[in-house]
């Protein structure tokens, strides 16, 4: 199985050709639009399911379903008032939870970005201890835990710890929380500011089939968008 996410910054009808090549079956892309905006998308075709959430039919949250053998269904205990940590139900060779992310400043500052997060995970704890992948864009690092929220990125790495969920990227090239050598972000596409704000989460027994794990680079994707796609392949032998 193979798993992307990417924030596409709007209009991904206009850059899906830039992913398909890849052969993903699951696309979580935050800043999406609608499908209702593909009309004119030939594309649309190709997508298994195509599930969306948002209040701005220009930019929500879509996750992407291109393999027949998958299901996606929204998991019933999904709550409104974490809008944009959504989990859903996958059900194929092997069924797990995924929580697509894209977290954003909300009313009150004090409980955005990791603060929705941290607060949303605490809330689906249950599912936790299911086999899950959480993916999106966290808009969160630790080298931001000074910042005043009600979560730090630290304590929402280690409550997920605590059930054998921890970051792909991490765990695959072996290095810590704050000091990534691969950015996923560049702040206002200055390849000057970058930052590592996206990322993929999983269950261990994930983590042990990963096989592949890519970002994308800045010379490649920056004309599309500031943030760069990160791409996880997990090889069921392993």
């Amino acid at each position: 199985m193979k798993l992307i996410t990417w924030n596409a910054s709007m209009r991904f009808r206009d850059k899906i050709e830039s992913i398909l090549p890849f052969n993903a079956d699951i696309l979580v892309i935050p800043e999406c639009e609608a499908s209702e905006k593909w009309r004119a998308s030939n594309r649309l075709q190709e997508i298994n399911q195509f599930l969306w959430f948002g209040d701005n039919l220009n930019k929500g949250i879509g996750i992407l379903n291109i393999n027949d053998n998958l299901h996606i269904e929204l998991h019933p205990s999904y709550n409104k008032e974490f809008r944009y940590i959504i989990p859903l139900i996958v059900t194929g060779k092997k069924s797990f939870i995924l929580f697509a992310v894209w977290s954003q400043l909300t009313k009150s500052r004090f409980d955005s970005y990791i603060g929705q997060i941290f607060l949303a995970l605490n809330y689906y704890e249950s599912l936790l201890n299911e086999p899950c992948i959480i993916a999106g864009d966290w808009n969160s690092s630790k080298i931001f835990d000074h910042i005043k929220r009600i979560g730090t990125h630290s304590e929402v790495v280690n409550l997920l710890d605590k059930v054998n969920v921890r970051s792909a990227y991490h765990h695959f090239y072996n290095e810590e929380h704050g000091l990534e050598t691969l950015p996923t972000h560049y702040f206002r596409k200055d390849k000057a500011s970058p930052f590592h704000i996206d990322f993929i989460f999983a269950s261990e027994s994930f983590l042990k089939q990963t096989s592949k794990l890519e970002i994308g680079s800045y010379e490649e994707w920056i004309k599309l968008s500031d943030h760069m796609p990160i791409v996880m392949e997990l090889n069921a032998n392993r």
